[in-house]
């Protein structure tokens, strides 16, 4: 600090005091709305607590040893390559605070470094400004840098923790921008957007986009000559460049990981698109406090702001052409919010599923450099002041009607109009120094409330995480090694987190992951599990598919979903189960043991089998005996009928039609299954529909066939967050069998497991309240189970298992003995790193099930080997090299060159 000028110190100062102010406010307003995890709240905003969380708990294992799953890694669902997750969500610095907590506690590390980033957000920001501009005020800079950091953006997307990096770095990497361009030094430039890309290559991305923007809108202004124009891009295409070859060792592992899947997948944009109008009109309305939703562009950042924003347009002492130039940036912007290959440009090219417009924080920063710029030179002309209050007094008007037209419809719409006036009779005034104290806490009030509304929107009450962690690492430990050599399913979660293999270190069933390979949820919903591109669940297993995935654990959880707590979500039953082996018995939960194929055996590689839409039964039969090379199907649909009642509902028969798409044409067809049309005849009474089976045998387990259409109807967590706002809010539909709830998932028919009473009676209950009036769906048709025909086909594949002498995350060895027309089946999911040698020769890898590794082998014994490596790992640490390496050479080359 005693190097530092007089003037670097006071910007240091209003830095720190803007960065601790939006810390304070930030905890104080996530804990009024149960946000804070210190005080038994969840911050239910992005994928934190059902994705993020449990990254970070591999992470803290990778870190603490476990490096062979750095890699590829069962912890990943079924297992895959980690460079796009590692890459996309845990390259942040300050991650190492996780070390500081332990497994059980990781929520409030995690909550921790998004405090501390949010701060240093709003104190870089000041920072910039500070360095940028000359204020008379200097809670101008700070109260701007506030605004930074409780923007609308900051709010909604807190719980995309691994994004804020890339906004704390914005500023910086402005700065070092512009400054290359005036003094022709680059090396921080270089470094800092070398840092933004790693931290997070997708915000970085945006970043880069921005930048080209930022200097073109620089040089253009301050535009000399050609001669100058020329050196200065020069200069800045090199060190961009530069930066890109260091970022190498992150960014080529993982576009080659996500070109085998995310980036692989053509039809991803295939349903895109955006209602220019609808689109303006949202962007509009967010700019006004009360809007701090996730669903559309959040753009707040004030009202005083946007005042100020208008007025630096409409201020004569501004230049014309920096005027002209910020409105094409401005009116690009606009484009970006409407116009689909603009957006997706943002985006890398790719349709985002939830979190739209995530370039948003761009034109935050764009708005508030410009507020900076027109606080910093503000001038007495009163009448341009007025100008700008009352053109943003009539977009208040308009926010007015847009939120009757398209929503959402509440009372801070006049409060906005009321904020536009109070507001721009202060700016009006502001000349006065008490005035700018009471305008500027006005203004952070309004910030303060907007940042309270959004997140009473995500907050839960709840304080079970570091119980819920510590209670099932207890229950993992006492489980026998050998039981979990294979892989572990449970039935319930907390906030739907299909990674808890991650938390937990056990071989999974479940993934929820962007990077994700798209082919491994095709199957699973092939096989009736709920999935899509990026997902899939497993709380709806049967014993068929325990045998196919190694699943040789499940465990099970009495407790209906929420009974302990609002993240708490137990699915469906495995009551299927009940005649299997019991592990363990532990309070509500019982550990039972499979019967299963091995991970690596013997068999068929089945990759040319038809599936049938909608057919979990049928489907789960032909993998399991086409891997075996047997014939006798496990699951049987019953002739068994079952008697209906219905209550305050009428209901229709008849069959479905739907439509395939084929190449160009649409076909309509329609199908052979019984389909159940039933409607509410009083809208203010429940209304019930039951199917009984009173003929089974007695305690007879089985699956009932449920219809996705079902599930499309309710999501517990959704509805706890509905009914935080609205008491009076009734759940639309749910379902009971033998009396007890069963959560069910959506995207496609599933079976539940289940078993009859001692008097062979199983009765399925459907309840449909609230706002569902009407629902179609199949005929809920029990399915027997064949145990015995299960056993052989075990046994069967367990004698030509492959006998593994390792069998870890990135490699797999062993021997296996192979008969004719067999060849070597795993349910290891194939990816490009993967490398095999047969008898110390390298070989080709062929498939099984097209997601699976799998061998073609000459019958005989052999030894297998199996290695992992990173794709384009070392490749991009050698151009990361070469980077670095090229830095140093320009920076002494500029450096030698401005001494001559």
């Amino acid at each position: 600090m005693k190097y530092l000028s007089k003037k670097d110190k006071k910007i240091l100062k209003l830095s720190l005091i803007s960065c601790l102010t939006t810390i304070v406010l930030f905890f104080l307003l996530s804990t009024l709305t149960d946000c804070n995890p210190f005080f038994n709240g969840v911050l239910y905003s992005g994928d934190l607590p059902n994705q993020y969380l449990s990254f970070f708990q591999y992470y803290r294992q990778l870190l603490l040893g476990n490096w062979s799953s750095a890699g590829f890694s069962f912890l990943n669902g079924f297992g895959g390559d980690m460079a796009g997750n590692i890459g996309y969500y845990l390259l942040s610095p300050l991650n190492f605070i996780v070390f500081l907590f332990p497994a059980s506690k990781i929520n409030l590390a995690v909550y921790l470094i998004i405090l501390i980033k949010l701060g240093l957000m709003s104190g870089t920001f000041t920072w910039l400004v500070l360095k940028w501009f000359n204020f008379n005020c200097n809670a101008y800079p700070i109260f701007l840098g506030i605004a930074y950091g409780l923007s609308g953006y900051s709010i909604a997307y807190a719980g995309n923790v691994m994004w804020l990096d890339g906004l704390v770095l914005l500023p910086l990497v402005s700065y070092a921008l512009i400054r290359g361009i005036k003094i022709n030094k680059w090396l921080t430039y270089s470094i800092l957007l070398a840092c933004t890309i790693i931290f997070n290559y997708y915000i970085g991305y945006m970043v880069c986009i921005f930048l080209v923007m930022l200097f073109l809108a620089y040089a253009i202004n301050n535009f000399e000559n050609r001669r100058n124009f020329i050196h200065q891009f020069v200069g800045f295409a090199i060190s961009s460049v530069i930066s890109g070859l260091i970022s190498a060792v992150v960014i080529l592992p993982t576009f080659l990981n996500l070109s085998s899947n995310k980036l692989s997948q053509s039809d991803f944009n295939s349903n895109f698109e955006m209602k220019t109008l609808i689109s303006g009109g949202k962007a509009v309305s967010r700019l006004f406090i009360g809007d701090t939703y996730n669903d559309w562009l959040p753009v707040f950042v004030g009202t005083l702001a946007m005042i100020v924003f208008i007025l630096y347009f409409i201020d004569a002492h501004n230049s014309i052409k920096e005027r002209i130039i910020n409105l094409v940036i401005g009116i690009f912007f606009v484009l970006s919010i409407t116009v689909p290959k603009i957006y997706l440009f943002w985006h890398g090219g790719q349709q985002t599923i939830a979190y739209p417009y995530r370039f948003g924080f761009i034109i935050i920063f764009w708005i508030l450099l410009l507020a900076a710029r027109e606080l910093s030179n503000i001038t007495n002309n009163k009448k341009e002041r007025l100008v700008a209050t009352a053109i943003y007094l009539l977009i208040s008007l308009a926010v007015v009607y847009i939120r009757k037209r398209i929503g959402p419809w509440n009372a801070y719409a006049w409060i906005a109009v009321l904020l536009v006036l109070i507001f721009g009779i202060l700016v009006y005034f502001s000349d006065k120094k008490f005035v700018r104290t009471i305008l500027l806490l006005v203004g952070v009030i309004e910030l303060a409330a907007n940042a309270y509304i959004g997140l009473d929107h995500l907050g839960m009450k709840s304080g079970i995480y570091p119980s819920y962690v510590s209670e099932n690492q207890k229950i993992l430990s006492k489980i026998p090694a050998s039981d979990k050599s294979g892989r572990i399913a449970k039935n319930y979660e907390l906030n739907n987190d299909r990674g808890e293999g991650y938390t937990f270190h056990y071989r999974g069933m479940e993934e929820f992951s962007s990077n994700n390979d798209s082919r491994i949820s095709s199957l699973m919903t092939d096989l009736g599990f709920s999935t899509f591109r990026y997902f899939y669940y497993y709380q709806t297993g049967t014993v068929v598919t325990d045998a196919i995935f190694n699943v040789k654990t499940f465990i099970n959880s009495s407790l209906d979903s929420q009974s302990v707590s609002p993240e708490y979500i137990s699915y469906g039953l495995r009551d299927d189960l009940k005649t299997h082996r019991v592990i363990l018995k532990q309070g509500d939960k019982t550990v039972y043991r499979n019967e299963t194929l091995p991970f690596a055996f013997a068999g068929n590689l089945s990759n040319k089998l038809k599936f049938k839409d909608e057919n979990p039964v049928y489907n789960q039969n032909l993998v399991l005996n086409s891997l075996t090379q047997t014939k006798t199907n496990v699951l049987d649909y019953s002739s068994k009928k079952a008697k209906i009642v219905t209550n305050n509902l009428s209901v229709k028969y008849g069959k479905l039609k739907y439509k395939v798409t084929k190449k160009h044409k649409t076909i309509t067809k329609h199908t052979k299954v019984k389909f159940f049309t039933v409607k509410r005849n009083n809208k203010q009474q429940p209304g019930t529909i039951s199917f009984t089976y009173d003929n089974l045998k007695p305690n007879q387990v089985g699956y009932i066939r449920f219809s996705k259409r079902l599930m499309e109807l309710v999501l517990v967590l959704n509805s706890y967050q509905t009914k935080k706002q609205d008491p009076n809010y009734r759940l639309p539909f749910y379902v009971k069998i033998n009396g007890k709830n069963v959560q069910l998932q959506e995207y496609t028919d599933q079976l539940i497991g289940v078993r009859a009473d001692k008097d062979g009676k199983l009765k399925i209950q459907m309840t449909l309240d609230g706002k569902a009036d009407q629902v179609k769906f199949k005929y809920p048709r029990f399915v027997s189970i064949n145990p015995t025909a299960l056993s052989n086909k075990v046994k069967k594949a367990d004698s030509k298992r492959m006998k593994f002498s390792t069998f870890r995350d990135s490699y797999v060895t062993g021997n296996i003995k192979v008969g004719k027309n067999e060849n070597l089946v795993t349910t290891i999911p194939y990816s490009k790193g993967w490398k095999a040698e047969v008898d110390g020769k390298p070989v080709k890898i062929n498939r099984t099930l097209k997601v699976f590794v799998g061998l073609k082998l000459k019958p005989g014994t052999h030894q297998v080997t199996l290695k992992y490596r990173t794709p384009g790992l070392f490749i991009g640490v050698m151009i990361s090299i070469v980077g670095v390496i090229l830095l140093v050479i320009y920076t002494w080359y500029l450096k030698r060159k401005s001494i001559r």
